[in-house]
């Protein structure tokens, strides 16, 4: 993510807040450029509560809680902050982020629709938006909007659906009435995700990508599993989307061959179940199987 961010955009920081001592450690050896670094501990120094919290909260639920105090941490730690972009990790850039910064204007937030194919509408009942990308500026209607999300997100945060709430996710839902000056950016090639790529016709003409006749920005790789050595899965099946030539040829295979450059060892760590039955995990994983076998969705390096 950092890589392909810098080699578009140089001119922006990078800020990270790192959530175990080996990160920490790791990038304290090999400092990314532009980038600031801050450690866990001193996220909990500026927010106490959180202790009392990673306690009652699964692994998962406590980096959800945590997204917006990370936020509210870093502008508060940096009032030259001019725009604020929270990005997932998972995140992979081919072009610069100008356009996005052209689309918002003078908005004070920036958030982007899941844009779920209609085959899996029924999704969105986790979230309109996602939380891969979003824009906050530094200005009054940003910072309430940071600090409402941290607040919120102390107070519950839990992978489940309950009282119209899912994660730090569903909150986002709420904001384009609650907060004034909220930009819902349209681009097509803004966070493209397995989730959405069906609906489009991706080509690549003269090195550039394009999403129907937009240039991809980034490509957002949620649900990329390692299965074992240099085999993985993309779970672009549970979408019911084929891996197509340039998705798999110009968009997968060199976000997986940069990362392999970049160390020698890799692993994603498997998403625990949560909250499921031993049958409705079985029924889950019978039809997962199904779906790979129609949509072949596996890489082999």
């Amino acid at each position: 993510m950092s890589s392909s961010l810098m080699s578009h955009n140089p001119n922006i920081t990078l800020f990270i807040v790192c959530m175990d001592k080996e990160v920490e450690h790791e990038l304290t050896l090999n400092p990314i450029p532009s980038s600031k670094v801050y450690s866990h501990e001193m996220l909990q120094e500026f927010r106490p509560e959180l202790k009392k919290i990673k306690k009652k909260r699964t692994k998962a639920e406590y980096f959800f809680t945590c997204s917006a105090q990370v936020c509210d941490f870093i502008i508060q730690k940096n009032k030259e902050i001019d725009i604020l972009n929270y990005i997932d990790a998972d995140l992979y850039f081919f072009n610069s982020v100008e356009s996005i910064y052209s689309e918002l204007g003078k908005a004070s937030i920036g958030i982007i629709e899941h844009k779920f194919h209609w085959l899996s509408k029924q999704k969105i009942r986790y979230g309109r938006f996602n939380v891969g990308w979003i824009t906050f500026r530094n200005d009054n209607q940003g910072r309430k909007c940071i600090s409402g999300w941290a607040k919120d997100c102390m107070d519950w945060c839990y992978q489940k659906l309950e009282r119209g709430l899912y994660a730090d996710q569903k909150y986002l839902d709420y904001w384009p009435s609650k907060y004034r000056n909220v930009k819902i950016l349209e681009n097509p090639g803004l966070n493209l995700a397995i989730w959405n790529v069906k609906n489009y016709k991706l080509k690549k003409i003269n090195n550039q990508i394009y999403v129907n006749e937009s240039p991809l920005i980034f490509y957002h790789f949620a649900g990329l599993k390692q299965l074992d050595g240099l085999k993985f899965t993309t779970q672009l099946s549970s979408y019911y989307t084929y891996l197509g030539d340039v998705l798999l040829n110009n968009i997968y295979l060199p976000y997986l061959n940069h990362i392999f450059k970049k160390q020698t060892t890799f692993n994603i760590g498997n998403n625990k179940e949560m909250n499921r039955s031993d049958f409705s995990l079985f029924v889950k994983n019978y039809l997962l199987k199904v779906r790979t076998y129609l949509f072949n969705d596996l890489i082999q390096l």
